[in-house]
């Protein structure tokens, strides 16, 4: 900045200070600290400055100066010295990364799709899960004891947040004392911030504490990396997480997928963030509305209207968006106490802001939000605790920056959906269920770490009786006032008018609705065609037909599929599109005040300017609002407009087909999908032929033991190494299943659907109905041995004292002595029931138990080079005395494989072995193969390959045998290979003995 430039500009305004240390002794720590900058801003006005041994602080907290900072073409995120610390924690994840390291645009371009409303939805059934955990224990101390709202509101966020976005349960309502994860992450970030409080130096004394950091990151960092390798392990592909994102998804701009570092980091970060945050703003939530129980009466009015008196309701996703009420107290909560209290940025360029205090490029600038909530722009009394100032009217009339309690334009939080989402179901649930009782007359004391939280805030809790949980008038009038006997409409359709539908989307929500647009268009008799805005540069015309546009907008601007048709628009003469009819839907969220239904708006506009009529007003979808409700409204007044303009008076008759008519009533259609398509997906099996299946062992001789050989033909385009694995998923035998039938007393023919009420990792890919024999022969692992987990749910359920001891006694005891008497035994879960008869365990909590049937993996008996199509396996079959001393123990994937026969369908998957298991390229190095049984199939595999390319090097193959004439397997084979000098084996007596 030149001096010229500086001439007229003043100084920021700050107290006086001492030298070296500046302001650094009137600060107080933790909340307090918080409390001394608000009073400061009150004093000071809206920019001030505070230095800290040598470091200046810049605060804003006035509405202008925020809007002026908010505008991204001037600033961006500053990442300070106390973000710098907590880089220590979160690396380059999201929160912490620097403006220009490129992980933070590639994590934030792969991410942001679990956040769409379509992830949003798939999310709702385990937060609602995880809510019920909660329930669970409040009811228990109901009436009893009190409960610490911020300590259980951590519990319930953090289990939210591990299972939705990483298949992880961190079980907290079930420990009686946190996670160590959580203890960790408390410590590691109670140092971070009594280091960022600290006199520069003090570290050097504080050694052990900063060990002591240094353990909890590498505690926390080691879970997450565990979390990633399972993931990877289980062979699952799906992207329907954040952590499935993350590993299996690449940046559309490098083709690259996120490093595992950064995944760890990113997962660390999510897992911090997604839980403190949310967790604030519910414990703040219930302390006001129980300060204020004419606002806690009304917001239960609201969710009594919808959920009635249902003890246990069960909202589905689109209810949330009806609870209006309830995110108005959420947000006026997160206006007076924003649990994240303070973000800033930094100019890119030297500059001037507020016409008249000169900040340079890179100067860090705090935007203290806690006082931004309270500008006089708020109106009177900004300490009074009034949910209306969210009254739908107010927010459009209110200026779009002065509410921020989840930052600034794209460094924004990216999971301020999920987190509303999880909130508002969760208030909702608390206040249907509880009356609120304040049993210390609690004075809000502020907690500071991370975030900000009431401390030692607890509430005592009774439950609501079905008296309180009265239906309003209007609201049981209105549901059975609808008239009988309404004449209704004569019904219009159109005949084969043209309708043009054309979406701008990122994350895919606007070209979901165009879809279903296009499928309601069809049965209304339109002929529809679906395409993104860009298709549609230059081919818009008046006699192509009404067009109608769902559109949102992505910070501020068009999406990816929008942006060459916006600028196409503005481009437009005006009367350039005379006699086009169209309709706008926008979507958008409007807690992104600043720029909610910009694009849509802006289309809409262009459209008219251009001299198109449009059909019916603008529609406004919004997904922190009743977003389904919204756009079931718009549709609906939509194919009035367009029927009224363009359809006709239609014939009802005519809908149904002539008896007559040679058109048959069924039509069979083939299709990709499956019932086991789920799990196939899962594990990333695909449809092998079985070509030839045959016994290799003389089974008529008394030391005959079964070995199977099966040829499979691989799938188009998959091929394999010699040596390489394959991995089967079989089936469960009939006995096994008729044993779980018998134990429970189930129909296996009868038919069911099961669903699962929470998002899991482990829950079962099934959501089409199956028969109960399908469910258990092909989905669930039925003969693991029992987990202390599995036994101590049996105990739980087991009310007979005689049985339900021994059960409790297993649960309870030491690791070596559960191993022997149930790990080692082989004791399933069905043993366990089977033993004691009076457990009392519901089939469905049975199969919760149970793990998804897994593949079972065999070596590859074939040779690449002889046959790339085909693969051969030897299949030993495991038949032997139960390790229980209860029967005979058969092998799943053994047993399974003993009963397929050539022409069978299985589902499988090639699978690479260690290049160190493989022959060396160059022959010459001598080579001993060792192996006994079916352990010989990968070296049939290498002396095939051998005998194929009519290698002569030094191969030596030794394995055993029962008896020669019994079960030398492929002997043919390996005596014509060692004619031909491929291999050598030993002598008849070495081959019998070889082992």
């Amino acid at each position: 900045m030149t001096h010229e430039t500086l001439r007229g500009t003043e100084p920021i305004p700050q107290r006086p200070a001492l030298p070296l240390v500046g302001h650094a002794f009137d600060i107080p720590s933790g909340a307090d600290g918080l409390l001394y900058v608000m009073k400061e801003a009150r004093e000071l006005g809206p920019l001030f400055k505070l230095r800290v041994f040598g470091d200046e602080i810049n605060f804003a907290s006035g509405l202008d100066l925020v809007t002026e900072l908010a505008d991204e073409s001037r600033f961006r995120k500053n990442v300070h010295p106390d973000l710098v610390i907590l880089r220590g924690i979160g690396g380059d994840g999201l929160f912490t990364a620097f403006n220009d390291e490129p992980n933070w645009r590639k994590a934030h371009d792969v991410l942001m799709p679990a956040f769409s409303l379509g992830a949003m939805r798939g999310y709702h059934a385990t937060m609602l899960q995880v809510a019920r955990e909660l329930i669970g224990k409040w009811d228990r101390a109901a009436g009893s004891e009190p409960v610490d709202v911020a300590d259980d509101m951590t519990r319930l966020t953090l289990d939210t947040i591990g299972l939705c976005g990483f298949g992880y349960d961190f079980e907290s309502f079930s420990r009686d004392e946190p996670h160590p994860f959580v203890t960790a992450l408390s410590r590691a970030l109670g140092f971070a911030q009594d280091k960022g409080e600290s006199i520069p130096g003090a570290e050097l004394f504080k050694w052990k504490q900063a060990e002591q950091f240094r353990e909890d990151v590498a505690l926390m960092e080691g879970l997450v990396d565990e979390v990633i390798r399972q993931r990877r392990a289980s062979g699952d592909t799906s992207t329907d997480d954040l952590l499935g994102r993350m590993l299996h998804t690449r940046d559309a701009v490098t083709g690259e997928p996120l490093d595992d570092v950064n995944i760890r980091y990113q997962a660390i970060t999510f897992l911090i963030a997604g839980h403190e945050t949310t967790s604030g703003a519910l414990s703040f939530a219930l302390y006001y509305l129980t300060k204020h129980p004419e606002v806690l009466a009304r917001a239960q009015a609201e969710v009594d209207a919808l959920w009635g008196d249902s003890d246990a309701p069960e909202p589905d996703y689109g209810d949330i968006g009806k609870l209006t009420y309830i995110r108005q107290v959420l947000n006026e909560s997160l206006r007076l106490w924003p649990t994240a209290p303070a973000f800033a940025v930094e100019p890119l360029e030297d500059t001037v802001i507020g016409g008249k205090y000169a900040v340079r490029k890179g100067e860090s600038i705090q935007i203290l939000i806690p006082q931004l909530h309270r500008d006089p722009a708020w109106g009177e009394n900004v300490e009074l605790f009034d949910p209306d100032r969210f009254l739908p009217e107010r927010e459009e009339e209110r200026p779009v920056h002065l509410f921020k309690p989840f930052g600034n334009g794209e460094r924004a939080c990216i999971g301020r959906q999920f987190a509303l989402h999880e909130a508002t179901l969760v208030l909702a649930l608390v206040i249907h269920r509880y009356r609120l009782i304040d049993h210390t007359n609690y004075q809000l004391k502020i907690k500071q770490s991370l975030t900000l939280k009431p401390d030692e805030f607890t509430l005592n809790l009774a439950r609501r009786s079905s008296g309180e949980r009265r239906l309003p008038a209007a609201v049981a009038l209105a549901a059975g006032s609808a008239p009988a006997d309404r004449d209704r409409p004569a019904v219009r359709r159109a005949t084969g008018t043209a309708l043009t539908l054309l979406h701008g989307s990122n994350l895919g929500t606007c070209a979901g609705i165009a879809s279903d647009l296009a499928e309601d268009g069809d049965e209304r008799g339109f002929t529809p065609s679906v395409a993104s805005l860009n298709d549609a540069v230059g081919k818009l015309s008046a006699g192509g037909g009404p067009v109608v546009i769902v559109a949102a907008s992505y910070n501020g601007r068009p999406t990816d599929d929008a942006t060459e048709f916006v600028a196409w628009l503005e481009g437009l003469e005006p009367g350039a599109l005379d006699g086009l009819r169209y309709a706008v839907l926008g979507v958008g969220d409007r807690n992104w005040a600043a720029t909610y239904q910009r694009v849509p708006t802006l289309i809409d506009e262009r459209l008219a300017a251009a001299g198109a009529t449009s059909l019916l007003e603008r529609g406004a979808a919004d997904a922190a609002g009743d977003f389904a409700g919204t756009v079931d409204r718009w549709t609906g007044e939509l194919w009035t407009a367009l029927l009224e303009q363009y359809g006709t008076a239609a014939d009802i008759q005519e809908t149904e087909p002539a008896a007559d008519q040679e058109t048959g009533l069924y039509e069979l259609q083939d299709t990709t999908d499956s019932v086991i398509g789920g799990l196939a997906a899962r594990h990333g099996v695909q449809p092998m032929e079985v070509l030839d299946a045959y016994e290799l062992v003389d089974m008529e001789h008394e030391l005959g033991r079964s070995k199977r050989f099966l040829k499979l033909r691989l799938p188009e385009g998959v091929t394999y190494r010699t040596g390489d694995h394959i991995a089967v998923l079989p089936s469960n035998p009939h006995d096994l299943v008729q044993r779980v039938a018998d134990r429970f007393g189930l129909d296996l023919d009868r038919t069911v659907r099961l669903r699962a009420r929470r998002r899991s990792r482990g829950a079962l890919p099934v959501d089409r109905p199956l028969t109960v024999r399908r469910l258990l022969t092909d989905f669930v692992e039925l003969q693991d041995a029992a987990t202390r987990e599995q036994v101590a749910v049996l105990a739980e359920h087991t009310a007979c004292p005689p049985e339900k001891r021994p059960l409790a006694e297993l649960a309870a005891a030491d690791p070596e002595a559960f191993r022997e008497r149930v790990t080692a035994a082989g004791h399933s879960v069905l043993d366990l029931l089977e033993r004691y008869r009076a457990c009392e365990l519901p089939f469905e909590r049975f199969l919760e138990l149970l793990p998804v049937l897994r593949p079972r993996h065999y070596s590859i008996s074939s040779s690449a080079a002889a046959a790339p199509g085909e693969v051969d396996l030897m299949v030993s079959l495991l038949a032997a005395p139960h390790r229980g001393g209860e029967g005979t123990f058969h092998g799943i994937g053994s047993h399974y494989l003993q009963t397929v026969n050539a022409g069978d369908i299985l589902q499988a998957r090639v699978l690479p072995c260690s290049e160190s298991f493989r022959l060396p390229q160059d022959e010459s190095v001598p080579v001993i193969l060792v192996s006994a049984g079916t352990g010989l199939a990968p070296f049939r595999g290498a002396v095939l390959d051998r005998h194929h390319t009519r290698s002569t090097g030094t191969l030596l193959c030794y394995f055993g045998c029962d008896h020669p004439d019994v079960d030398y397997l492929h002997r043919e084979e390996f005596e014509a290979a060692e004619a031909a000098g491929a291999v050598w084996i030993p002598g008849p007596d070495l081959v019998r003995f070889g082992m």
